[in-house]
């Protein structure tokens, strides 16, 4: 089972990290849609105006002149339907015209019927420029009409479009011809006409192909745009790329799962030693009462430190409640579908796994709960307690009902304060109680209380089973047991989560008990409290601002 575990998280990670793959790749294929759509939307709206101009049966030096002019083309050429030299401008180097009635890719593309044909860097002496081919269709046939265009000229032009699709932080795009030389770039580093400034990359995209990694730490992608030799290339840091299937994302799956397989291989050691023999039954619980000891102390520690609690309680609930629900979920379909399959044995170490998954759940759920008293409150109002506390009994209405128990609610104050957290706070004292009962003796919970000054008083008392006054302190700490997880259930959260809400509304809780005969709750909360900006602007949950004398936290 484990070894399923681990091959399923394994695939698990791999498809995450072609995802991110594939929408990086996505976002240079765009890019590259976007540059084609760009020519071929310019040559298609220009055929009208180019038969016009170019249409005639004879074309003067003059025209050309004016069309180069107009387009800041350095050069312009005509060609025949089959490729005999109509015009060019005035100044156009002999080299260049040799090279177009030559029929390079650019014109060859438009003579076999493309909308469009674009030229890699083009170099003569004096002069670099790329070469747009259109066609022209006139009564004498389809002619070419070739283009010079400056890469100083065509950078500003298309680099606005390559920014039109963001990269991610720290990356950037370019548009290469097949030499690799740019034409164009969100980096201003690359110069128009040269080759990107990183030697690695130019070295990843001769070595790689359309993907893979350089520079150390860097990641690029590379999409062609269609009907040319150019192509669009995207780089990204990974570290921000892949950040979400690295680090701590990508390490915490299988923290879990070394968790599930030493809790596995430890239920079969000690299996096993029960079966051999009883005296090492003994002392592998003396070992595990030790552990139990070593686990009191570092719940201590956590106490201590809060703030980390509630950091880890945060990333808990986030990072942890997935993968915790994938084991879950493969335990739940192995026990329905290969049950017939296991062993007594198998089957019990597969109930084992589910039990755990879910204390692990709940445990979970009560630090989250625990988390938020402080980050997520809401604005305080008028609460009150008696509706708050009736509302939080009938909530265990079931409960009460099952043990045979009462609980009554007597007059109880008004106090500004969180309504949600109020209710939190009542349910989790009565509930408390009612847990704690004495065996073969119905629960009985009172809730009372008085107001005093600036200062509400509430009580909730039982008849249950009490506890030795030396605990009324540690009880109200995160983790802290005084029965066996076996006797009663939870995660020993409840009480340390009423304290927290009651640090908030700026009170106390204590408490007070007799073994055997039951325990007394006392909680005070401040009457009127202090008008607090909210964080994160200081504006209460509809939007105003806090005056002074509102109650707002």
């Amino acid at each position: 089972m484990l070894v399923g575990f681990a091959i399923v998280l394994v695939n698990q990670q791999g498809s995450d990290r072609r995802d991110i793959q594939n929408s990086f790749r996505d976002r240079a294929t765009v890019s590259a849609a976007l540059t084609q759509s760009l020519f071929e939307a310019s040559s298609t709206s220009s055929q009208a105006q180019n038969a016009r101009t170019f249409g005639a049966a004879t074309v003067s030096p003059q025209t050309m002149a004016h069309a180069a002019a107009r387009g800041r083309s350095p050069y312009v050429v005509l060609l025949g339907p089959g490729g005999a030299l109509i015009a060019s401008s005035p100044g156009t180097p002999a080299a260049v015209v040799k090279r177009i009635q030559g029929k390079p890719a650019d014109v060859s593309a438009v003579i076999d019927g493309r909308p469009y044909g674009l030229s890699n860097l083009i170099r003569f002496p004096g002069l670099q420029t790329f070469e747009l081919a259109s066609p022209v269709e006139t009564k004498y046939g389809k002619r070419v009409l070739v283009t010079g265009v400056s890469p100083e000229l065509l950078a500003v032009f298309l680099s606005g479009y390559l920014r039109k699709v963001p990269n991610v932080g720290g990356g950037a795009a370019y548009l290469l011809d097949s030499t690799g030389a740019a034409i164009a770039a969100t980096n201003a580093a690359a110069a128009p006409g040269s080759p990107p400034h990183d030697a690695a990359l130019v070295t990843a995209l001769h070595n790689k192909g359309d993907q893979g990694s350089f520079g150390g730490g860097q990641y690029f992608v590379s999409a062609p745009v269609q009907g040319s030799p150019w192509r669009v290339v995207s780089t990204a840091p990974e570290s921000k790329l892949f950040a979400s299937v690295t680090g701590a994302h990508k390490w915490l799956p299988w923290l879990i799962f070394a968790f599930f397989a030493i809790a596995s291989a430890l239920a079969v050691v000690l299996l096993s030693r029960v079966l051999r023999n009883a005296d090492q039954l003994a002392t592998a619980n003396d070992q595990l009462e030790d552990a139990n000891l070593a686990l009191e102390q570092r719940a201590e520690e956590l106490g201590r430190s809060n703030a980390e609690l509630e950091q880890f309680a945060s990333i808990a609930s986030h990072d942890l409640k997935e993968p915790l629900r994938k084991v879950q979920t493969l335990s739940e379909l192995v026990a329905r579908k290969e049950a017939d399959n296991l062993s007594d044995e198998g089957r019990d170490y597969l109930e084992r796994t589910g039990a755990a998954g879910q204390r692990m759940q709940e445990l979970i759920d009560d630090l989250l709960k625990f988390s938020r008293v402080a980050t997520q409150g809401r604005p305080f109002e008028e609460v009150d307690l008696a509706t708050v506390a009736e509302q939080a009994a009938s909530d265990l209405e079931a409960v009460i009902d099952s043990l045979g128990g009462s609980v009554e609610v007597g007059d109880l104050p008004t106090v500004p304060a969180d309504p949600l957290q109020m209710r939190q706070l009542m349910q989790n004292l009565i509930s408390n109680a009612l847990k704690f009962h004495r065996d073969g003796v119905p629960p009985k919970v009172t809730v009372t209380g008085r107001a005093d000054g600036a200062i509400a008083e509430i009580e909730v008392s039982d008849n249950g089973i009490g506890f030795e006054p030396r605990f009324n302190t540690r009880i109200f700490k995160v983790f802290e047991r005084l029965h066996g997880r076996g006797a009663y259930p939870g995660t020993g959260i409840g009480l340390a989560l009423c304290r927290k809400i009651v640090d908030r509304h700026g009170g106390s809780i204590t408490a007070e008990s007799t073994p055997g005969e039951g325990s007394t709750f006392k909680v005070t909360l401040p009457i009127k409290q202090r008008a607090q900006e909210l964080p994160g602007g200081g504006v209460n949950g509809n939007g105003d601002r806090a005056e002074s004398g509102a109650i707002h936290v």
